[in-house]
This record gives structure tokens, C-alpha cells and sequence, in this order.
């Protein structure tokens, strides 16, 4: 176990790789058995009245002319669309531009896909497709919205975080599931979202992201998050025991481990909140006026820290709102842009507009 309190950071410079963009609220990114990439997409987040009118998706993308990256035609196959989402600015008024719908997704050795999935928040479910393409079904049903999972192949299990009941749960592959934990409030009595997992090879330990909830009263203003009491956890999967292993994070989302033991997290900004939303904005009128959203865009950070304990490394900061990171076969990938796409934002001065990414890091 290595733990990172009071922990310095060495700014880094490593070059990432847009390897693919227009995409509709990039969630989960896995890999199947002979390398082709299946992401998820939340879509637009708008409600619609009918099936043809939602935006969410899973695809497989496959980069036929091996030039790196999967914006050439004929590149992405969806494999199931029209996924139901919302925006979490309608639903929840807490005033932040956030897309829900299609989550995480992860793959099996046999060619299985599970994907996470917030269906107007009727149905909370983890989908299970067979190595054919073919829905199966829901392998598991929740009350809670389900942020993110990850396999454990000596249990048998996938465990997932759930976010709307500070939970850590699981579920077998048969459907047997069963609750974990609950999660303790934070240092300033938010609640603590668990963001993102995944499992320590080494160990069999879940690692935990948790991201700060709102804090309701901060001098008589509510903040989306509070900067410094975001962290990343270790969880004893048989015992439920919770130990920090990094702290002092601004909105840890998700988090990622290589072979050596290295640990990677990504957080959605670094900045401190932006003023929100008002709950009449309609963040899909185009002569709208920019809006950041609840967040600084562009604020985005990736860290290393490193196994043997040694000072962590920022491998790439400055990035627009990332939700996922996924190591892959010495790569990493993440997941950017998120809320509505398309949106208009001010950066710097320069006016931009929200645009989903899949980034590509060569891990050092």
C-alpha cells in the first residue's frame, strides 16, 4: 500500500493524442479481446418523447486504416442506440450542466459487454450484451445512479459505485448482488459520490475515487464540490474496511492502475466551482449566452503517482471536463467534454463550444 498525504506534484510534459472527437458525452472506454475499443455515450441528455428522439450509444470502434486515431468513416459501428439520458440540471436543479444516461462499460475475456445505465432514473441498471451484439438484458438493477465498475476475476464479481447512495455494490455474474458499503460523509459534512473504481492487482483492494458532493451552506453559498476534501480510497472488498490512499483532490472522477502498481486519477477541474446554472437556462438554445456550466471548462488534470511512492507527475492538465480514464496495453484514455454538446463556452477570452473527446496518453 502506498499512501500519498501532504503529496508534491512534478508538472510533466506529455504530449496527448485526440484519437477521437465529435462524440456525444464520452463515458466508459474498454477494450475487447482483439483490440477494437467499445466507448459509451450519454448523448445529449435530452428528453424526448419518443425512442428515435435519444442520443445515448455504445459503439465499437476499430481504426481500419491504422492512422492512430477513429474519426475516418466507417470507423465507429454502433452497436446499440437510442439509450435513454437526461441532464442533471432539469432533473435535480443543482444548477450544473451534466449529462446522464450510458456510464461506464466494461468487457470480458469471452467477448462480453456490461454498460451502465440511467434510464431517467426509472430504471438504474448494468446491460449485459453478448460477444455476438445482442442485448441480453439487465444483469443488475439499482436504486442508485451507477457511476462506475470494474471485474474481479477471482471473485467472480463486478463491483460498481453508486453514486446516489454513496454505495459500493455487487453483483455476480449469475445476478447475485448484495450491498458492500456506505461511505461516511466528508470533511465538511458533503456527501461522498464515489466517482470511479477499480481493482489493485496486487492486492484484490477496490480503489475508490470520491468526489465531493455539494456543500449546502459555505458562508451562505452552495458549492458544487470543495476543493482539497475530494480523494481516492482503498476498500477491503471482503471486510468493507476504508482506508485514504490519496487526499487533498479537487473532483476525483475516476481512477486507474497499471501493472507496475502505478496509480492514475483524473479529476474534472482543479479550479474552484463556477457560479451555477440557473434551472431556466436552456442549454440547448444555439443564441444562448456561454455558460461554464458549474465548472471552469478546460481545467481538467491527469496525475500519476508513482508505485514506489516517489513524487506523483502530472501527465496532462488544461483538459475540457474529463469523466473516465481506462489503462489499456501502456495507454491511457479519457473521456472529455462533458454536458451538452455542442454548448457555447468562454475560454480564456476565446468563445468555444463543448466537444466530446477520447484522449490518448502514452504512459511514461
Amino acid at each position: 500500500m502506498i499512501l500519498f498525504f501532504g503529496f508534491s506534484i512534478h508538472a510533466q510534459s506529455v504530449e496527448y493524442t485526440v484519437i477521437a472527437t465529435d462524440l456525444l458525452n464520452p463515458r466508459g472506454v474498454a477494450f475487447l479481446p482483439d483490440g477494437r475499443m467499445v466507448v459509451s455515450e450519454a448523448g445529449t441528455g435530452f428528453v424526448g418523447e419518443t425512442d428515435a428522439e435519444n442520443t445515448g450509444r455504445v459503439s465499437i470502434f476499430d481504426d481500419l486504416n491504422s492512422d492512430g486515431d477513429y474519426d475516418d468513416e466507417g470507423e465507429r459501428q454502433p452497436i446499440i442506440e437510442q439509450l435513454p439520458g437526461y441532464n442533471i440540471l432539469y432533473q435535480f436543479q443543482p444548477g450544473r450542466d451534466e449529462v446522464v444516461g450510458a456510464g461506464d462499460v466494461l468487457t470480458l475475456d469471452d467477448g462480453r459487454i456490461f454498460f451502465t445505465l440511467d434510464d431517467n432514473f426509472e430504471v438504474l441498471s448494468i446491460v449485459e450484451v453478448s460477444p455476438e451484439l445482442d442485448i441480453i438484458g439487465n444483469l443488475y438493477e439499482s436504486v442508485g445512479s451507477l457511476n462506475s465498475m470494474v471485474y474481479d476475476e477471482n471473485s467472480g464479481r463486478i463491483y460498481v459505485a453508486e453514486s446516489s447512495r454513496n454505495a459500493i455494490a455487487y453483483t455476480t455474474l449469475d445476478g447475485e448482488s448484495d450491498l458492500l458499503l456506505v461511505f461516511d460523509i466528508l470533511a465538511h459534512n458533503q456527501q461522498a459520490v464515489p466517482s470511479g473504481i477499480t481493482i489493485d492487482p496486487a492486492t484484490g483492494d477496490l480503489l475508490v475515487t470520491l468526489f465531493s458532493g455539494n456543500l449546502w451552506d459555505y458562508y451562505g453559498e452552495v458549492l458544487s464540490f470543495m476543493p482539497g476534501d475530494s480523494k481516492v480510497v482503498r476498500v477491503n472488498p471482503e471486510t468493507g474496511e476504508v482506508t485514504d490512499e490519496i487526499t487533498g483532490l479537487t473532483t476525483a472522477v475516476d481512477v486507474a492502475i497499471d501493472e507496475a502498481g502505478n496509480l492514475y486519477v483524473v479529476q474534472m477541474t482543479t479550479e474552484w466551482a463556477t457560479p451555477t446554472m440557473d434551472t431556466n437556462f436552456d442549454v440547448y438554445d444555439p443564441s444562448a449566452p456561454p455558460d461554464a456550466g458549474g465548472y471552469a471548462r478546460f481545467s481538467g488534470r491527469v496525475t500519476m503517482y508513482p508505485a514506489d511512492g516517489t513524487e506523483s507527475v502530472i501527465l496532462a492538465e488544461d483538459i475540457d471536463a474529463p469523466t473516465n480514464i481506462t489503462y489499456h496495453d501502456g495507454n491511457l484514455y479519457i473521456s472529455v467534454g462533458q454536458g451538452t454538446p455542442g454548448r457555447a463556452i468562454w475560454v480564456d477570452g476565446e468563445l468555444r463550444h463543448i466537444t466530446g473527446q477520447i484522449l490518448k496518453i502514452a504512459v511514461p
